[in-house]
């Protein structure tokens, strides 16, 4: 008698899939793409703790993980455009996620300052109510906040930062920092909450097309983390709503989309989103600012001290030292949410 083996049989004996392969190229996006996937695999994060997003490259030891990954999510090419072309070609089999050009984000004009939507095509959509039905924000227009101090030429580029184009790229060695052209948009775009809530639901979906079985898993994640944003927005807002209005010192406007959430104006900045070498303007007006009693200075780790000093020295200005890549933290599904609340922090302090 010829005996058929029991569905719950079939089932063991058949194969788990295997979990994604998924790359991320910076700590926070690292971070939100670990949230949703807990309980099914780990993503790979490609920056090292002391690496720069802006001059970020792949290893030869990374070639690998880029040629098998099924899901490559980053910020895109206005971040980090030295893995543009790695994506494009050895990456040629994974769906890569831009998440700078995604339909939703919020983006802020480097010559302006104005937040608008990106649409996922060419034009933009106004900021002030779309893709943010859970959230109504009145984000208030810093036309004058950090750019008093230069005069750019900041030429139009409709489609810069997309896949299909090529772009010039310049570095900027001076002052310490791996620099290069922006573009018309900031690229700091995950110091939004906003935008990694918009995200999460994104990143759940690519997740969930590539491996259905755990679809329900991903959602369920990013809804969670949703709302663990949410609360947190709440307390950032509270801890911040005594300064608003309160002016500081930027050494460089890195940190332009959380002062436009939660309401931060800077007195002056030393560089704009660019972060270009500062001229003697900018270095002087930054010293008048400090010498009529402005005593927060936001600064980032790898600002050299001379410059520190320039600054400070003969006034009651203090540096208080923040990392938007959040760099120093513990990379995981935790990271992101730290990086905010250190960034409060740190405000906070640095107001009082």
């Amino acid at each position: 008698m010829r005996i058929i083996p029991s569905l719950a049989a079939l089932i063991a004996a058949t194969p788990a899939l295997a979990e994604p392969k998924v790359i991320t190229d910076l700590p926070p996006v690292h971070s939100l793409v670990a949230k949703v996937m807990a309980g099914v695999g780990t993503p790979t994060l490609l920056l090292d703790q002391g690496g720069s997003g802006h001059s970020l490259s792949l290893r030869p030891s990374q070639a690998g993980a880029a040629q098998d990954a099924d899901l490559i999510f980053w910020i895109g090419p206005a971040m980090s455009p030295g893995l543009e072309k790695p994506f494009e070609t050895l990456g040629e089999n994974a769906h890569v996620i831009a998440l700078m050009e995604q339909p939703g984000t919020l983006l802020i004009d480097t010559a302006e300052s104005e937040p608008h939507m990106h649409d996922g095509e060419e034009g933009h959509e106004e900021h002030a109510e779309a893709g943010h039905d859970d959230h109504d924000h009145d984000h208030e227009e810093h036309a004058e906040a950090g750019h008093d101090d230069h005069d750019h030429d900041h030429e139009e580029h409709a489609e810069a930062g997309h896949d299909d184009h090529d772009h010039d790229h310049e570095e900027h060695a001076e002052g310490g920092h791996d620099h290069h052209d922006h573009g018309p948009e900031d690229p700091h775009v995950w110091l939004s909450p906003d935008n990694a809530k918009t995200w999460l639901a994104l990143i759940a979906e690519e997740l969930s097309e590539h491996d259905p079985d755990n679809a329900a898993t991903y959602a369920a994640n990013a809804e969670a983390a949703r709302t663990e944003l949410d609360t947190l927005i709440g307390e950032i807002e509270a801890t911040l709503a005594p300064f608003e209005g309160r002016e500081y010192l930027a050494t460089h406007r890195a940190f332009a989309y959380f002062e436009e959430r939660f309401h931060l104006t800077p007195a002056h900045a030393l560089s704009g989103v660019d972060g270009n070498t500062p001229g003697p303007r900018a270095m002087e007006e930054v010293r008048h600012a400090a010498e009529e009693g402005v005593t927060c200075l936001i600064t980032e780790p790898d600002t050299s001290e001379a410059s520190i000093a320039t600054l400070t020295e003969g006034t009651a200005l203090k540096a208080h030292f923040l990392d938007p890549l959040g760099r120093d933290l513990t990379p995981g599904p935790g990271q992101y949410s730290e990086l905010l609340q250190n960034i409060a922090t740190v405000y906070a302090d640095c107001l009082k």
